[in-house]
């Protein structure tokens, strides 16, 4: 089957690329439709590899008029709000005026999501061929808004968690310790409670020398340090002349490799915690502001590792830390282990 998989930038690219190379593992032919080139990417998935790709590089609304995708069986189409509304109507209009049936198209949510913000993303998606959900839980919450609006026709598949790396890529840990905070530069969205956060951060790294306590980025910054928002903590911890040598400030890129050292992470709303639950890192989800969608708590609601700051301290309380629900896991889409092939099968059963 050929397959096209279209984005537009990150996290979209990252999650295209990662489904992208288990499609093609499971016997698809797949190309990256997007502006920005396929990158050489840690973490993929078990005997795939991004050499196995394609690359078409055009945006969206370009790719969804273009003669070039006719020759795909189906376009996976990973945008978002109305991005999704436009490719859509855009590839139906150019098909009729063409005289050509148009594509099958198929989408879905590439970050982890549930409540308010998963049926903000689903809403422009109803229409399409096909939508992706990663588990029972945004399944469920799926058959609600289609009753809701009346399309209980709406075809749908199961894919997992496609849009995270699970599978360890193996490193071995330093020998001390390491808190591994992700930052999400937007949240909190407040520099106040930003600068809050770093020095509570920074209190811990001067009470606790044996541990290393690294400020992640969970999406790349920009080059330049200078225009990274005050919504980071990595911006407060640039501006800190007198940094404990402890507290360390982590590159973008350095993600994966940063994850598999972590002795333990901590966060307030980043996805990858849940990579970090995967691989058996004592996980704390910080509850100190509440769970809120825009923090994106509602998702780990349930996950049991929700935890004031100041209940995980001394940080070797962490290493006690209890695993995370495997039922709440499950229901992300963890234990979904032939994603690729369920969608194969769907698409295939689509076609007319």
């Amino acid at each position: 089957m050929r397959l096209g998989l279209i984005c537009d930038g990150e996290p979209g690219l990252g999650a295209c690329q990662r489904l992208g190379c288990a499609l093609a593992h499971a016997g698809a032919a797949v190309t990256l439709i997007s502006t920005a080139p396929p990158a050489g990417r840690p973490g993929t998935p078990a005997g795939a590899s991004n050499d196995a790709l394609g690359w078409l590089p055009l945006a969206p609304l370009a790719a969804a008029t273009s003669d070039l995708v006719q020759g795909f069986d189906a376009l996976g189409v990973f945008l978002e709000g109305s991005a999704l509304t436009a490719f859509r109507s855009a590839h139906q209009q150019a098909a009729e005026l063409r005289g050509r049936p148009a594509c099958l198209l198929f989408t879905g949510p590439f970050r982890p999501l549930c409540g308010d913000a998963l049926m903000a993303d689903l809403l422009p998606r109803l229409g399409y061929d096909l939508i992706a959900v990663q588990g029972e839980a945004q399944r469920q919450e799926l058959d609600w808004l289609l009753r809701s609006c009346g399309r209980s026709g709406q075809a749908q598949v199961m894919l997992g968690l496609w849009c995270l790396p699970t599978e360890p890529i193996g490193h071995a840990p330093p020998q001390d310790p390491v808190l591994l905070v992700l930052d999400n530069a937007q949240v909190p969205p407040s520099p106040f409670a930003n600068r809050v956060l770093y020095q509570r951060l920074r209190s811990i790294a001067l009470e606790t020398p044996s541990w290393q306590v690294r400020l992640q980025p969970d999406a790349p910054l920009p080059p330049d340090p200078s225009d990274w928002p005050e919504t980071s903590l990595l911006w407060h911890g640039l501006q800190d002349r007198q940094r404990p040598a402890n507290l360390q400030l982590g590159e973008g890129d350095d993600l994966l490799l940063a994850l598999m050292q972590a002795s333990a992470c901590l966060g307030i709303g980043s996805s990858w915690l849940i990579t970090a639950m995967v691989w058996g890192k004592p996980t704390v989800v910080l509850g100190d502001y509440g769970i809120r969608t825009e923090f994106n708590g509602p998702l780990f609601f349930g996950s049991g590792c929700m935890a004031r700051l100041a209940d995980s301290l001394p940080l070797e309380r962490l290493r006690e830390r209890p695993a995370v629900n495997a039922a709440w896991l499950d229901a992300r889409g963890w234990g979904i282990a032939d994603g690729p092939a369920r969608l194969l099968r769907q698409l295939e059963a689509l076609r007319p």
